[in-house]
């Protein structure tokens, strides 16, 4: 848990589960600091009621009491400082090394449980607390240390060397407070009934981006290097997801989906994805079956069609929701001809799972499809909300009606039965990505699925021409009409795909496409990388609102846009990540990142008094050539070691306070 005085903000897996808790126990807290070590002998000596985080053992029966339900379940892991040589070495280059851990927890248990079991000889250091413990860590005082997956962020530059174990941890209480747990125990119940993945919804909240998922391990990274190149087979003309464009490369989400992964594991140097499309599903799982392709997109989530054709089914990407369209009165509708697009299995599956009795009428385009439920050859057909979206704003299908359906698909990758190490790397990219990434990313494409025609503007503006004068006059004015129309509509859906909708800044689809335009050879000296990373937003958006959050990124993106737009392009890459990539010379830096600061210093708003932002720079010199991603990478560690900087000015440890045993 976060917040370690009465005054500072808590925020935090444990202090989260507290609450929920106490909305059934009508529990009051009153907190006590301190670290790990200190607080369990406060439990064991009835001077803490509550403990969060504390696994259950034989020599703690007695001491404390156990509630039935567990907060949660974590795993043991030997780590390692990502540039010390162990890194690289595996477990064949631990024998012998030493280890630090935490005396008298169950992480101390299971080290030298393994350490017995697998003769790794090692030196066990131990120590009453993380704040010694990972000091001397830093200093290398120890080669190794042992903690929990989910205590070690992906940006702390450790790698998990071994996994040693699992326990599941609890609330424990006060062994003189059996009352304390019967309300605890029927608070649990309540909540398991209402709620069965309560548990699992907090840690997939806080514990999203761990070490153990953002790196690879050995087996993963050596499958990489035997496939420098992963053919990817795709659905052709299946936007906003998937799409061949004019060049033959991958277009949809799939591209951005693909860029993303390889930035987030780090592995864009190491893999090039190679697009192969097919004009239909049946052909696509045909080819990924036969070793065509190593990985198809986009799979419906079916895991008994998945097992009938022999694949292995990634985490889900995206959720679409499904529309029925039809004609006239829904109570009067009677769906016996259902329209399908020919050589699409995916809305082919839908009907036949939940229309079996409707007749399915098969049609060559979207476009001939709602042609025939508007005529009534088919009583009405059903499309992803994307589709509905784009094709039903021309007029020509103005007279249809939508309605929503219960069932929504998930569609994910697929890899080959026996292919495990290629679908762990994709589910390891999948849970990195931003939780409304795909979502966000079809807002590029959705215009490109149906563009607006010449036919549908005479239809929008039918009664216009006929009331027109002269034929001659007429034309001309939808002519241009027409063209002002579409020029508009193209700078707003440009302009959209383009920039965040609160910042008004660049979005992460325009630093992607400004990354591969620069992606070969190296940028000249005075191109300059900053990455910042806004500082305490979800303290304000816990506390204050997302209001008060949104107020704190509108006001750093201001700050960004006044003072480095003169010199390059400002992006925001995530929620509260930006990137600026500038032209400055060495000479003229320090004061553009001064000024930068002190518009930082000076801003002040209505629900938010002070605007905190870490920042990291890199760029090439004499004694520096470093490639466009390279540099990134670096701005991103020294925005990092700002960032630490920051929370140790503000007294704030940002590994977990309380080591969940």
């Amino acid at each position: 848990m976060q917040g370690m005085s009465d005054d500072a903000a808590k925020s935090g897996m444990a202090y989260d589960y507290l609450q929920r808790v106490s909305y059934y126990t009508n529990w009051s807290y009153t907190y006590v600091y301190g670290d790990w070590a200190t607080i369990l002998d406060k439990l064991c000596k009835g001077e803490v009621d509550v403990m969060a985080g504390v696994s259950k053992t034989p020599e703690r029966f007695g001491k404390m009491l156990f509630p039935d339900y567990a907060m949660g379940s974590e795993n043991y892991y030997i780590y390692v400082h990502a540039d010390h040589p162990l890194a690289g070495s595996g477990l064949e280059g631990l024998a012998g090394h030493t280890v630090s851990v935490n005396a008298n927890t169950i992480m101390y248990d299971l080290l030298q449980r393994w350490n017995e079991e697998g003769r790794y000889q090692l030196n066990i250091l131990t120590y009453s607390g993380n704040a010694k413990r990972y000091k001397d860590f830093k200093a290398q005082r120890a080669e190794a240390t042992v903690d929990t997956d989910n205590a070690v962020q992906d940006d702390e530059n450790l790698i998990p060397l071994a996994q040693i174990g699992q326990s599941d941890y609890y609330l424990a209480i006060n062994k003189e407070r059996p009352d304390l747990l019967q309300d605890l125990n029927a608070a649990l119940r309540k909540i398991s009934a209402t709620n069965p993945r309560f548990t699992d919804m907090l840690a997939s909240a806080y514990f999203s981006k761990l070490a153990v998922v953002a790196n690879l391990p050995a087996d993963e990274l050596a499958w990489l290097s035997a496939h420098p190149v992963i053919t990817v087979g795709y659905i052709d003309d299946y936007l906003p997801l998937s799409d061949c464009d004019d060049e033959g490369q991958i277009n949809g989400i799939l591209k951005d989906i693909l860029q993303e992964i390889a930035l987030k594991l780090n592995i864009q140097d190491k893999v090039r994805f190679q697009g192969v499309p097919y004009n239909s599903y049946e052909e696509l799982i045909h080819a990924l079956a036969n070793g065509s392709v190593d990985v198809a997109f986009p799979i419906n989530n079916d895991v008994q069609q998945a097992e009938r054709d022999g694949l292995f089914l990634s985490s889900e990407v995206i959720t679409t929701p499904m529309h029925l369209i039809y004609m006239g009165d829904f109570s009067a509708l009677n769906l016996r001809r259902i329209g399908v697009k020919r050589e699409n299995s995916i809305g082919d599956t839908y009907v036949k799972a939940y229309y079996p009795e409707a007749e399915i009428v098969y049609y060559d385009n979207v476009e001939e499809m709602l042609t025939a439920v508007k005529r009534g050859e088919a009583d009405g057909c059903i499309l992803n909300q994307f589709r509905k979206d784009a094709y039903l704003l021309h007029a020509g299908y103005r007279e249809l009606q939508t309605i929503p359906l219960k069932h929504y698909i998930s569609r994910g990758f697929a890899v080959r039965h026996g292919n495990s190490e290629l679908l762990s790397i994709l589910n390891r990219g999948i849970s990195r990505l931003p939780a409304d990434f795909s979502l966000t990313s079809t807002y590029a494409y959705t215009g490109r699925m149906a563009p607006m025609t010449f036919k549908d503007y005479l239809v929008e503006h039918l009664l216009a021409v006929w009331l027109v004068a002269g034929i001659i006059i007429a034309i001309l004015s939808v002519l241009l009409a027409y063209i002002f129309f579409i020029r508009h509509n193209k700078k707003k859906i440009q302009y959209i795909a383009h920039h965040d909708n609160l910042t008004g800044l660049l979005n992460r689809n325009s630093f992607n496409i400004f990354l591969s335009a620069h992606s070969k050879g190296y940028p000249r000296d005075d191109l300059v990388v900053l990455s910042m990373d806004l500082n305490g937003l979800k303290a304000a958006n816990d506390n204050l609102g997302h209001e008060a959050g949104d107020e704190l990124l509108i006001g750093a993106a201001g700050c960004m846009k006044q003072v480095l737009s003169p010199y390059g392009s400002v992006y925001r890459t995530g929620g509260d990540e930006f990137v600026a990539i500038i032209e400055a010379v060495p000479e003229s830096l320090p004061s553009i990142v001064q000024a930068l600061k002190v518009a930082f210093g000076h801003w002040q708003g209505d629900k938010n008094k002070v605007l905190s932002v870490s920042l990291g720079i890199a760029h090439n010199g004499e004694t520096q050539k470093l490639s466009l991603s390279e540099l990134i990478a670096l701005a991103d560690h020294e925005m990092y070691r700002d960032k630490a900087a920051y929370y140790n000015r503000q007294g704030a440890d940002r590994r977990r306070q309380q080591q969940q045993e």
